[in-house]
């Protein structure tokens, strides 16, 4: 019989199973069908799985962005400023506000600044930059004192000389450094070094030598910043500059003078043992120190019968000087903009802080010959750490739930629509035949 020929009620009646198949097949279904709780310890195993994938991961990136970041926060320069790009077409006159330390120089003629660092070294600014600083910031006179070379002076002076002469002397010297002394060598045509095995730790002929050597060139030798140099570094435990010689034995070794007044920081011990020893044939010089544009605060006064290097450098081996100091700095400057690399690199740099927020590191002073003076200490966050790992299993647990909550909606929405579009197609009425 062919399907046309079959009575509905028959083909009905044929493709349902008979009760006892249907009963059969319950028992097989039952017999091979997991129980409940079975069902849910799988399921929780599987969410659970997938939970550790998440949080496996997350913790990997974190670590992988640790890695490449840290490097980045140590680095400690991604040049945030573009000093290249500064004009400095704006003056500064110090005589309109301050008045000299001492009254007798009130007819200077010589604005100096003793110590100032170029990029031969680790200044921001080009030695013909910094030329032009100077002369912004109020100066006339300017000592070059670049870390360990004498380079940076030389290339300034011959600047001025071709764009300056008559208006702007640069008198070159080098900064000697190391983990003793910072010493200013002023008036020099060639770099004074220390002997081979003398490095970041010379001993105390080492100096001694450096200074006969200075002198031998017609130079002077001045100690710097004596309150930074001693300053105790707190959690280092140590001053900035182990080791550094007492004025006294710098006195003995020839010393020709000190620094008294850098950037705003004025040395009045120094000052007072100067004046309490009678030591008059110790010079006191001013120094800005300037590594970056900023503001002035002192300037060397003197009388010059001439407006030359020569002339100025008699003065100064006379001692007949003196001294303006504002502790506030002068009122001009202006603002470097973002090089476009720190703009680049100003994302990374934002996470690298982040990183770096897990551990504090304390960097001994910089000993200018590869080292450091003091070994650094590393402490590390554990406690933050593990509130970190907390925060992302949090998140993995969180974003899983989301997940499955998403999935149970999206069943449940589209359960009752195919339910309501199955109800309206049944309730439309048969097409007659």
């Amino acid at each position: 019989m062919t399907l046309s020929s079959r009575s509905l009620p028959e083909i009905v009646t044929r493709s349902q199973p008979s009760l006892a198949e249907t009963d059969g097949q319950s028992k097989n279904t039952r017999v091979f069908e997991k129980p409940r709780h079975r069902q849910l310890a799988a399921r929780a195993r599987a969410y659970g799985g997938r939970i550790g994938k998440r949080i496996g991961v997350m913790l990997t990136a974190a670590a992988l962005l640790s890695v490449m970041l840290i490097p980045l926060h140590e680095s400690a320069n991604i040049g945030m400023y573009d000093y290249g790009t500064m004009k400095f077409d704006w003056t500064t006159d110090p005589s309109a506000w301050l008045k000299p330390a001492d009254p007798a120089y009130s007819d200077y003629n010589v604005l100096l600044d003793g110590h100032a660092h170029t990029t031969l070294s680790d200044g921001r600014l080009t030695p013909e930059q910094l030329v032009e600083y100077a002369i912004a910031q109020g100066f006339n006179a300017l000592v070059v004192t670049d870390h360990n070379t004498v380079a940076g002076g030389l290339q300034a002076e011959r600047y001025a000389r071709k764009k300056y002469a008559g208006r702007f002397v640069v008198i070159p010297g080098m900064e000697y450094s190391n983990c003793r002394v910072h010493m200013n060598l002023i008036d020099i045509n060639a770099t004074v070094a220390g002997s081979s095995d003398g490095g970041a730790y010379p001993s105390d002929g080492e100096i001694q030598r450096v200074i006969a050597h200075t002198h031998a060139q017609g130079g002077l030798a001045i100690i710097n910043h004596i309150p930074w140099s001693t300053r105790i570094l707190e959690r280092l435990g140590h001053a900035r500059l182990p080791g550094h010689p007492s004025v006294e034995a710098l006195v003995d070794w020839g010393i020709d003078g000190f620094e008294v007044i850098n950037q705003a920081t004025f040395d009045m011990p120094t000052l007072q043992f100067m004046r309490a020893h009678n030591s008059s044939h110790l010079l006191f010089m001013t120094g800005s120190d300037v590594h970056a544009p900023g503001k002035a605060y002192a300037w060397t006064v003197l009388k010059a019968p001439v407006f030359t290097k020569e002339a100025i450098m008699n003065e100064i081996r006379a001692g007949r000087t003196s001294y303006l100091f504002d502790p506030t700095g002068n009122r001009a400057g202006e603002l470097p903009t973002y090089s476009p690399r720190y703009l680049a690199l100003a994302p990374l740099a934002g996470a690298a802080e982040y990183i770096a927020s897990f551990y504090d590191r304390y960097s001994g002073q910089y000993s200018f010959h590869g080292t450091h003076c003091q070994r650094d200490i590393v402490d590390v966050h554990s406690r933050s750490i593990g509130y970190l790992v907390m925060y992302i299993i949090t998140a993995a647990v969180l974003t899983e739930l989301a997940r499955v909550l998403c999935q149970q909606i999206r069943f449940c929405v589209v359960h009752w629509w195919i339910k309501r579009r199955s109800n309206s197609t049944v309730a439309e009425p048969a097409q007659p035949v």
